[in-house]
C-alpha cells in the first residue's frame, strides 16, 4: 500500500512562501517535497503506510509553522 498527500498553504507573500521552503528544504529527504506558487506553499509526501505518512507530515507541519512564525509579516 502506497499513501499519498498534498497540503497546499497560502501564505501572506510569495516571499514568506519562498523563505518557508528555504528553512524547510533540507529536512524535507526523501519523504516529502516542497514549492512555491505564488504565495502558495504546495507540499507532497508519500508514505508506505498511514502510521508512516502521520508521522512525516507531523515532523514537516511542526517545522513548517516554526517557519511560519519566524517570518510572520504581520
Amino acid at each position: 500500500m502506497s499513501v499519498n498527500c498534498r497540503i497546499e498553504i497560502d501564505l501572506q507573500s510569495e516571499e514568506q512562501a519562498e523563505a518557508i521552503l528555504r528553512s524547510i528544504e533540507l529536512d524535507n529527504g526523501k519523504y516529502a517535497d516542497a514549492k512555491v506558487e505564488g504565495k502558495t506553499l504546495i507540499l507532497t509526501a508519500e508514505a508506505k503506510s498511514m502510521p508512516s505518512m502521520l508521522h512525516t507530515l507531523e515532523d514537516l507541519l511542526a517545522c513548517v509553522k516554526v517557519a511560519g512564525d519566524m517570518t510572520d509579516l504581520r
